[in-house]
């Protein structure tokens, strides 16, 4: 999603600041919205102002709707906290991190039977929206270098898709110029 830099000289006070509900200092008058603050505040005020606002999100457990994790063993959750400062794409200095980057793939390739000969490669994403665009750019690639082969037009590729997909798909076929062909689901139909 894109974001616009708010005008400042037109923007209204309750769009330029947050002005919530305490008592502890600097929270008893607005804080800047688009800025940084005039003032230092302490770290567990800067917390609590976030926290606060993120709870008019929705509630992960809740949505049935999106393809979310909504619960993880506390290992899991601590390894993700315990790698937060690694730079993943720095596998010099983090080699150890990319060799386990190197097992997943292959397990994964493991996993979906790939043929030994087909030199299967895959890499670590961030998300799960990161590796669709990164995986449908490569069927991109792969589907124009077999129409050329075939010396076949080029200029117009398909993905053929159910209406249910995640959205990021849509996204991809929008971003790459990709003419989404989509399925409509039957009622009561789940696959």
């Amino acid at each position: 999603m894109l974001h616009k830099k708010t005008n400042r000289t037109t923007a209204s006070e309750a769009e330029q600041s947050l002005t919530p509900v305490y008592s502890r200092v600097p929270l008893d008058r607005a804080v800047p919205r688009n800025e940084m603050p005039e003032e230092e505040m302490l770290p567990q005020t800067a917390y609590q102002l976030v926290h606060d606002e993120l709870i008019l999100d929705g509630n992960a457990r809740q949505n049935l709707a999106t393809f979310v994790t909504t619960w993880m063993e506390p290992e899991a959750r601590q390894i993700m906290t315990d790698t937060f400062d690694k730079n993943m794409i720095d596998k010099d200095e983090y080699p150890q991190t990319a060799e386990l980057e190197r097992r997943c793939v292959n397990i994964l390739a493991n996993l979906w039977h790939a043929p030994e000969e087909e030199n299967a490669i895959g890499c670590s994403t961030i998300g799960s929206s990161e590796a669709c665009m990164l995986a449908g750019m490569a069927l991109k690639w792969k589907w124009r270098e077999r129409r050329r082969a075939a010396g076949k037009s080029t200029d117009r590729p398909n993905l053929v898709m159910g209406i249910n997909v995640q959205i990021c798909w849509e996204k991809f076929c929008r971003y790459w110029d990709v003419e989404p062909r989509m399925v409509p689901m039957e009622e009561g139909a789940t696959i």
